[in-house]
């Protein structure tokens, strides 16, 4: 019997990392990866915010990121 575990389960914390058009990073810590990507999720469809990446991270590694194009933003990892 194989167990899944998706990030929503995930226990371990997570950063989600904002990077602004200008270069400028914020690093927001969350309880979990499962949140980190839920606040991916809503930082990405704001529109006040002027990103051109978005990343969470947990433990040193990249569990996803994007970046922004001219036709939206595409996943890269």
């Amino acid at each position: 019997m194989s167990v899944n575990i998706d990030a929503t389960g995930d226990l371990r914390p997570a950063n989600l990392v904002l990077v602004e058009q200008s270069g400028a990073k914020h690093e927001i810590a969350q309880s979990s990866p499962g949140d980190g990507m839920a606040g991916a999720e809503q930082a990405m469809h704001d529109p006040g915010l002027h990103l051109r990446e978005v990343k969470v991270v947990s433990e040193h590694k990249a569990i996803a990121r994007w970046k922004a194009s001219d036709l939206g933003w595409r996943r890269v990892a």
